[in-house]
């Protein structure tokens, strides 16, 4: 069996630059997908002028990134994030307030309260704790600041990253640097000063067209066809490797492989290893994927009575809205909207927010979120553009607990040699993470 094809189980991101690696390093693969296109969630749409991406909107791409699209070919296609796209926007009491993730810098902003600022400033003073097992996020930082800061500030940040909830997430899997700084430096700020690169470097970028045109040329890229309409439906160990069960466009199929490589989303990779440890696959299933809603809205640019000149703004859950936040596309990516025209993504659902699909038609949900965007940003008229999107599954929550799962993958891959369990559940849910990952992967199996 070792002279079989590496399978990878998924054509998403994930499981486009794990073959993409692979390719390059001349070791065989065979790729499986149970849809009928390749992608996942990396979803561009255009519309009436408009570029629109129901996936990731930017990328925070380093040098090594940019080198890695020029070798893919994708280096004109790039669109360089203009400079108010540094300027972040947080939403309190019906307001914009600009802000600035530098944690001296938020002292000049009326966002906080004076004993918010207090606690901020003084955070350098307070003795790190010793805290046995694992604390959410809003627990570290209500203890390292106070409630409020956890509340306005970490509550959205985490929203627009996860679309999470900080009471449940873990502060060790999603903002990891917090906890190491305590312990290393007895303090967040004075961390955050010796570290000052963990600010920022990066450049924001997105593709002409929109962002699925990296998962198209990793495709496009790959010299071996992905096989569509392939549902991977479990393993098994058989003569020192695994069988891979599928049904293949309503044909049953088998496929034998020394290494397997599982790319799908958790509760999906759940069901594919339950006959060979229904203990982890538990876990992986336990794993939240909240419900998300995308909504495009395009305006005429004079229906906003100032420029928006920013990335976008967050909202935190205190401010009773029916939305998480929002990106302003024509800001950072002028092009992304026709001469005269302003494009928005707003962001719903999430952890916290997730039962308002099932409290109110999509129609009326929508419309509720249109007018309160128009009456944060003033606009003087509706949208000429509206698009929505929904994920039923979105992005995995790295909850308490999940440190458990870490643990019970590597168990099994030791138990299962060969078998390698990926995604942005444990690499990360950033695009670079996933595709540094891809490479590191790749490597190993052509060394293994």
């Amino acid at each position: 069996m070792s002279d079989q094809p590496v399978l990878i189980v998924g054509a998403g991101l994930s499981g486009l630059s794990i073959a993409y690696e692979l390719q390059k390093l001349q070791v065989p693969y065979q790729v499986l997908e149970v849809s009928d296109h390749t992608g996942g969630v990396m979803k561009s749409i255009r519309e009436n002028g408009f570029e629109l991406d129901a996936g990731a909107n930017t990328i925070a791409a380093s040098p090594e990134l940019l080198q890695y699209f020029t070798e893919l070919g994708l280096d004109k296609e790039i669109l360089q994030a203009s400079a108010a796209s540094k300027n972040r926007f947080l939403v309190r009491r019906h307001q914009l307030h600009a802000v600035s993730p530098h944690p001296f810098k938020i002292m000049a902003s009326p966002y906080l309260s004076r004993g918010s600022k207090w606690r901020l400033f003084t955070e350098r003073f307070r003795k790190p704790a010793t805290v046995a097992g694992e604390e959410t996020v809003s627990d570290f930082v209500t203890r390292r600041f106070n409630k409020e800061i956890a509340e306005y500030v970490f509550d959205p940040v985490l929203s627009g990253i996860y679309a999470g909830n900080p009471d449940l997430m873990s502060v060790a899997e999603v903002l990891p640097a917090l906890p190491r700084w305590e312990r290393e430096y007895g303090s967040v700020t004075k961390g955050l000063m010796k570290d000052k690169g963990a600010m920022g470097g990066r450049k924001i970028i997105s593709f002409k067209g929109g962002n699925q045109l990296l998962t198209n040329r990793l495709h496009q890229l790959l010299t071996t066809p992905v096989r569509f309409n392939c549902n991977v439906t479990g393993i098994t160990a058989a003569n020192g490797g695994y069988i891979v069960s599928a049904v293949e466009n309503g044909v049953s199929e088998s496929y034998t492989a020394s290494k397997v490589v599982l790319t799908t989303p958790a509760y999906s990779t759940a069901e594919t290893i339950t006959h060979l440890d229904a203990a982890t696959a538990a876990l992986l299933n336990n794993i939240h994927y909240p419900r998300m809603g995308v909504l495009h809205l395009g305006f005429d640019a004079a229906a906003l009575p100032q420029p928006l000149e920013g990335f976008g703004f967050l909202v935190p859950n205190a401010e009773n809205m029916h939305f998480l936040g929002a990106i302003c596309n024509s800001a950072i990516f002028p092009d992304k909207a026709p001469a005269g025209k302003i494009l928005f993504t707003v962001f719903l659902g999430g952890a916290r927010q997730e039962s308002l699909f099932d409290q109110m038609p999509p129609e009326t949900l929508q419309q509720q979120v249109v007018s309160e965007v128009r009456s944060l940003l003033h606009l003087s008229a509706p949208p000429v553009m509206q698009r929505f999107s929904t994920w039923n599954k979105a992005i995995p929550q790295l909850n308490i607990g999940h440190v458990k799962l870490r643990n019970a993958v590597k168990d099994f891959e030791k138990k299962y040699p060969g078998i390698h369990i990926s995604g942005n559940y444990l690499q990360g849910v950033a695009i670079p993470a996933l595709l540094q990952h891809a490479a590191a992967l790749a490597a190993s199996l052509k060394k293994n």
